[in-house]
């Protein structure tokens, strides 16, 4: 039974990863074609602020509330979590707009910052609202109303802001579609539990859930520090429209990435709370994690790299300068895909102090020091050859931490990859072979032969585990 509601689990939260990725990955195609790099530069100004403001205003609730193992343990904490969450929002979204939007605005010598950031936060004020509801729904794995939820948001949030776009609204076409989406989503999680908080507040249920929370509040802080710091260097020391040309790479490898991982560990986070005393079915789970992670996104990182220069200029040519970045945060994510799902198995097993402690050092003592001296040295290839060095640190710590913990082997690790490693280098060579081999052949045959290379030789591999996966899916 467990099984099949992995099973069910992943296929509707892929269902949202594909349909969501693809329609936010068409808007800024869109948005690309119609703003310039800096007014995409402008929203990067702001996300770290931002990103850090919404995991804060959590306060590691979601987390907390989804670890517990016994569902009439967790039901009469739900109404406290509610209102806690909905009067930190207030408080956080305040301190936005107050304080941090007129900051933003003097640290990066943009006045418009003090208008972007504050409407950028709505969404603080939002999601609380929803968060009892999807958390109910995840201890559920019930992700096709998940997924129903947030499909419909960024549907509608991002014909909104294609057509801001056209009628010329600029920077705030990108502001209007990160926006809206969190309060299109409310309705469907409403109607989908039914579940209406008590007028009540209880101080110990409070202390119970903010006791784990807070760790895993602090790593989500420190997590969202690691993924943001770049921009922040980046738009402070070399200016909103080379942070605009990075943010163009980094849309399309790093936030993919991040939506991949965010739907496997909705998925799999409750389940490593349940089996959080079972090594064996833990590292079981977590090598199928890499495995399929691997699966999908290699030959799609594959393919930035090989083709990075023609996916740039489609763009247009004032985004030139994200090829090289394009590359090298490609290689970044194929390494980080070997430990992808580690902050899920170490929150599982309840321990969010190791991982926000891994997530600190990494950040204070090899990104930033990279990134201040890469950004000096090198411009944007120099933060990107820095994200790709934490990268790397952060797999091998990874790896020596779940060999201590659940006992996972880097030959055990390393052995997933090996199907997926060998598709992107057949398809590579097939695609260099064929470049000199026929003069002028253009972009479109060769990135077909590769995809279908690629995607082909993994499904002939590994047909036994896709169809397993098939048939409980059907």
């Amino acid at each position: 039974m467990e099984a099949k509601k992995i099973v069910s689990g992943v296929k509707w939260t892929s269902i949202q990863f594909v349909i969501g990725t693809a329609f936010r990955f068409s808007i800024k195609l869109i948005l690309a074609k119609l703003l310039l790099p800096e007014e995409f530069g402008l929203v990067g100004m702001c996300s770290i602020f931002i990103a850090v403001a919404s995991a804060a205003s959590e306060i590691g609730m979601s987390a907390a509330l989804i670890q517990r193992e016994n569902d009439d343990e967790v039901l009469p904490m739900y109404s406290t979590a509610f209102w806690t969450g909905i009067g930190w929002g207030l408080v956080v979204f305040a301190i936005m707009s107050v304080l941090i939007g007129p900051f933003a605005a003097n640290f990066y010598g943009q006045p418009r910052l003090i208008q972007l950031i504050p409407v950028l936060s709505i969404g603080i004020l939002i999601k609380p609202f929803g968060m009892i509801h999807t958390v109910i729904l995840t201890r559920r794995m019930d992700f096709k109303v998940i997924t129903k939820a947030l499909n419909i948001a960024v549907l509608i949030a991002g014909v909104i802001a294609i057509i801001s776009g056209f009628l010329g609204a600029g920077v705030w076409a990108l502001v209007v579609n990160n926006a809206l989406a969190p309060i299109l989503a409310l309705p469907t999680l409403f109607s989908a539990t039914n579940w209406k908080p008590k007028i009540e507040w209880k101080k110990d249920q409070f202390k119970s859930i903010f006791g784990f929370g807070a760790y895993s509040s602090g790593t989500q802080i420190f997590s969202t520090l690691t993924y943001n710091v770049d921009n922040l260097l980046i738009g402070k020391m070399l200016g909103s429209s080379l942070l605009g040309t990075y943010t163009l790479a980094f849309s399309l490898t790093e936030q993919v990435r991040q939506t991949v991982s965010s739907v496997l560990n909705k998925v799999m986070y409750p389940v490593f709370g349940k089996h959080q005393q079972n090594k064996g079915v833990l590292r079981k789970y977590f090598l199928n994690i890499v495995h399929l992670n691997a699966i999908m996104l290699y030959p799609l990182m594959g393919f930035m790299m090989l083709f990075a220069n023609e996916i740039v200029l489609f763009f247009g040519a004032e985004w030139v300068g994200a090829v090289i970045p394009l590359q090298l945060l490609s290689l970044a994510i194929m390494i980080h895909l070997m430990v992808n799902s580690f902050g899920s198995i170490i929150r599982g097993i309840g321990k969010p102090k190791l991982e926000m402690k891994i997530i600190m050092g990494l950040t204070c003592f090899i990104l930033i020091p990279g990134l201040i001296i890469g950004i000096t040295k090198f411009g944007l290839v120099g933060a990107a050859v820095a994200i790709l060095i934490n990268k790397l640190a952060l797999s091998i710590t990874g790896m020596i931490v779940l060999k201590k913990h659940i006992g996972l082997s880097a030959k055990e690790l390393l052995g997933v990859l090996v199907n997926p490693v060998l598709a992107v280098a057949i398809s590579s060579v097939c695609v260099y072979i064929l470049k000199n081999t026929i003069a002028n052949v253009g972009f479109f045959i060769p990135a077909v032969v590769f995809l279908v290379i690629s995607y082909g030789s993994i499904v002939v591999k590994e047909k036994d585990n896709l169809f397993k996966l098939v048939k409980l899916m059907a």
